[in-house]
């Protein structure tokens, strides 16, 4: 159960690395983010700073994992992919909100709504890998 956590721990981390570059990095950052955003020197590291960010990513996917193998029994990508739509759903919104109440951030809606998408995005597809990756390594039961 280790080893299989942990693989599908790192293969979502990788996922959500990887394609959050092309989400944020390369799509929503440069054209929908950062020019409605409000500037504040000093409040955003350029670049940013990897080691922390990739092991972010990790502690993401390990979440997803933890909660696909200990509680969902979640084996496919399918279903990887949708429960982790929801969860990145819920999570970026509770946080988007969160942000909305307490900080003067953006100039409108569209960051906090365009990261949302994105989260799910995001979500989507390194859950999808997760539920793969256990459902490969799954081993049934001995009858």
């Amino acid at each position: 159960m280790i080893t299989r956590l942990l693989a599908a721990a790192v293969a979502g981390g990788v996922a959500m690395f990887a394609f959050g570059f092309l989400i944020y990095g390369l799509v929503l950052d440069p054209m929908l983010m950062r020019p409605n955003m409000n500037v504040y020197p000093g409040l955003v590291n350029d670049p940013p700073m990897f080691v922390p960010l990739a092991l972010g990513n990790l502690v993401s996917g390990f979440l997803l994992a933890y909660i696909y193998e200990k509680w969902a029994g979640i084996r496919t990508f399918a279903t990887g992919a949708q429960a982790g739509a929801i969860i990145w759903f819920l999570f970026a919104l509770s946080v988007q909100l969160m942000f909305i109440a307490f900080m003067n951030l953006s100039k409108n809606y569209i960051p906090p709504i365009s990261d949302v998408i994105g989260s799910t995005v995001l979500g989507g597809i390194s859950g999808g890998v997760v539920g793969f990756v256990l459902g490969v390594m799954h081993k049934p039961a001995a009858e």
